[in-house]
């Protein structure tokens, strides 16, 4: 097992300036990769097991039978997982496809977190001894190069990951990824498709509160690098549905006035009642939206895979 890193090292100082800015910002944000310390990753787990929060309940199904369906294009080529986490997804995947044509593939997970890769790819190695991994620590919006192009691909971006990119992030990887493929590499691509309005607004807006508290966290996050004085429970959790732009964004909303202060703020940041910190946004596409990020990729759309209602789909795309 083989893992190389490619993330440049990022000093807290750089972490409290994006922060900073962020928040002098107008509108105010806070980046959504912030979501996850350790509290706030205990928090997803638990969202994911929720009755509401349909996107698990119906992509590891779906994930299930396109694996049973795609498992001889993965003969002799490298498979390559861009936000792979805890490659929990990908074993899913891998469950369904014969051992005598694991052995013909070398994994490379993609990620940020250099501890997340060596734990995963460690399971993995143990649950699939016969199949090759490489591990990549990069961040696959600026580092897509980095990947190994020696043999035919298929790259895996699962989870609807990509609808946590604005449009325009959106394209910009989906043109710098097709300029890196080749011809014959595949790319399969998780979406959570528009439905019915009140079921994802539901899945964002749970019953017990957990969506909030995972949305709330993100101020203690923020304490931490910032030394602020965030009191979570002085905001409300807000999620809804902008039809617009076609996602779910989520918003910190304040519930009075406050002075945030920090001692790297010469300044306090000033919030007035009502205002709102954007921390989130997930996209949900259509048909046509997908055509549009094929295109913008150069690539050809050959299947569709969804699950029984349509609410989510695995794009099979190839480089021609």
């Amino acid at each position: 097992m083989i893992i190389d890193d490619f993330m440049p090292k990022v000093g807290e100082s750089s972490i409290r300036e994006e922060l900073i800015n962020c928040l002098r910002g107008n509108p105010k944000t806070l980046p959504s990769m912030y979501f996850y310390d350790h509290h706030g990753s205990e928090l997803f787990e638990t969202i994911t097991k929720l009755d509401e929060y349909y996107p698990p309940k119906v992509e590891v199904p779906l994930l299930r039978s396109t694996a049973q369906k795609l498992k001889h294009e993965l003969e002799n080529c490298d498979l390559v997982e861009l936000g792979s986490g805890d490659c929990s997804k990908i074993s899913v995947f891998l469950d369904e496809v014969p051992e005598e044509i694991r052995r013909t593939i070398v994994y490379y997970p993609v990620d940020v977190c250099k501890q997340a890769i060596e734990k995963s790819a460690c399971n993995l190695q143990d649950r699939y001894p016969e199949m090759n991994i490489h591990g990549i620590t990069a961040d696959f919006l600026g580092h897509i190069e980095k990947i190994p192009a020696k043999r035919r691909r298929f790259f895996c971006f699962f989870g609807s990951t990509i609808g946590n990119l604005t449009e325009e992030q959106a394209m910009k990887f989906m043109t710098d990824l097709g300029k890196v493929m080749n011809n014959n590499d595949r790319l399969l691509l998780g979406v959570d498709m528009v439905k019915d309005i009140d079921i994802i607004e539901k899945a964002y807006n749970d019953s017990q509160g957990i969506t909030a508290k995972f949305n709330k966290n993100i101020l203690n996050v923020a304490n931490d690098h910032l030394m602020t004085n965030f009191d979570p429970e002085e905001f409300e959790h807000v999620a809804f549905f902008n039809k617009k732009y076609s996602r779910i964004e989520m918003h910190l909303k304040a519930k009075k006035d406050l002075e945030v202060t920090s001692p790297f703020l010469k300044n306090q940041i000033v919030f007035n009642k009502g205002e709102t910190i954007h921390t989130e946004n997930s996209h949900k596409y259509t048909v046509d939206g997908i055509n549009k990020m094929a295109n913008a990729a150069g690539l050809s759309v050959e299947s569709i895979f969804n699950d029984d209602k349509k609410w989510f789909s695995l794009v099979e795309m190839v480089k021609q």
